[in-house]
């Protein structure tokens, strides 16, 4: 799922601790670990390295040459020491009989993990923020606790650029892992916590891009008036300050969520933006249209232009407008609150602002929760999702797709 800064460099590291590690005794063929190893830029300009291990080793939170734990081992322990009686009490209880306390244990278990949850302090770009402060819904046991999660928090506690990362597990063969397997971040634990990390929904980037799952309601660029400068591209700039100045290479409405594709060198960011200029991406849209669509697929082919005295909106005009086209397709007839909709799919085959609300309104039916060019009911979200994007990498050419699950 996640696949963070490219981790060559990252892994040889950690291949070559992992060797010395056994070479010297400290790693025996008992243990069975995920170690993870980050490369970062100070802001001085040099390199950093730093080591991470998963959970415990050895029923240790801390070890000389790996990064510490995200909370207070002396407070951990503490919670810990406090609840740990009182839980094997009410066990052994149960064991004998007393099935009745069945209830009572599992309340006192889940207000210790509650109380060992509040310790966890993670730092972002954006500053610091509690595991139980973020909006996740439940979370399995040990989440934070993940090589991932420790070398990033390290590294955003110390001010420094992640360049590469790499976990690799340590151990028997089983179910979910092989020795010596490289992994990437897990779906359980470190997915739900990792855009709180970055203050952004990263979900690639390596030396030259970085790829985005934009949530809704957050800018692409910088907006005029000081209330809207937080968007993406600044966000992207304080997790990595050597990027481009402005690193956009192309726009998501403010309201429409999806995938980003931003530019980590100047170089980047001129491929790409001559791959957008010149329509070799391919782009695909979820939408929800506020009626029933009764055709199976189509073409939409209507010239737009800005309506000057209604800025920002965007209107057909068959003189002077600029040729725009969109393909779509019917997914699904759908209802809801009582109302019929359509699910369909769009490529957009050029780039024109607006040009999906626009199309959609003027051909078929405007897009739920379009407060421009439809309506919006209170509560109500612009159900407009970039899917998919596909490109070429600007370094090694290779045809890269990257996709969001519809969150509508």
């Amino acid at each position: 799922m996640l696949s963070l800064l490219a981790s060559e460099r990252a892994e040889a590291l950690l291949l070559e601790r992992i060797r010395q590690m056994e070479a010297d005794g400290t790693l025996g063929c008992k243990d069975s670990l995920m170690f993870g190893c980050l490369v970062a830029r100070a802001s001085g300009g040099q390199e950093t390295v730093s080591y991470a291990f998963s959970g415990a080793w050895n029923g240790k939170y801390i070890i000389p040459g790996f990064v510490p734990p995200c909370f207070s081992v002396s407070e951990f322990d503490r919670i810990v020491s406090q609840y740990d009686p009182m839980i094997h009490c009410y066990s052994d209880r149960i064991e004998r009989g007393e099935k009745e306390l069945g209830p009572v244990r599992s309340a006192l278990s889940n207000e210790c993990l509650n109380e060992l949850r509040s310790l966890y302090v993670f730092h972002s770009p954006a500053g610091r923020v509690r595991l139980c402060d973020m909006d996740t819904g439940p979370l399995p046991t040990g989440t934070g606790d993940c090589a991932a999660a420790k070398l990033l928090n390290w590294c955003f506690r110390k001010g420094w650029e992640p360049l590469s990362m790499c976990e690799i597990f340590y151990g028997r063969d089983c179910a979910a892992h092989r020795h010596l397997e490289r992994c990437t971040p897990c779906d359980a634990k470190c997915a739900p916590i990792m855009k709180y990390l970055f203050n952004l929904n990263l979900i690639y980037s390596d030396d030259e891009i970085a790829v985005v799952d934009k949530e809704a309601g957050l800018l692409s660029v910088p907006g005029r008036g000081e209330d809207k400068q937080d968007c993406v591209s600044k966000r992207m700039r304080m997790i990595f300050p050597s990027a481009p100045e402005n690193p956009s290479v192309h726009r998501l409405d403010m309201d429409t969520s999806g995938i980003l594709v931003l530019a980590k060198t100047e170089s980047a960011k001129r491929s790409l933006s001559m791959q957008f200029e010149h329509r070799n991406t391919e782009k695909t849209y979820i939408a929800l249209l506020d009626g029933l669509v009764r055709e199976d697929e189509g073409v939409i082919d209507l010239p737009m232009r800005l309506d000057v005295d209604n800025r920002p909106r965007q209107i057909i005009d068959h003189l002077q407008g600029k040729r725009a086209v969109t393909r779509f397709e019917r997914i699904r007839v759908e209802i809801r609150d009582g109302r019929t909709v359509t699910r369909v799919r769009f490529r957009p085959l050029t780039g024109r602002t607006h040009q999906l609300r626009v199309h959609a309104a003027s051909a078929l039916f405007p897009i739920v929760g379009d407060r421009l060019y439809g309506s919006r009911k209170e509560g109500e979200r612009l159900c407009l999702h970039a899917e998919s994007l596909t490109f070429s990498h600007p370094a090694s050419g290779e045809r890269l797709t990257f996709s969001s699950p519809c969150p509508f």
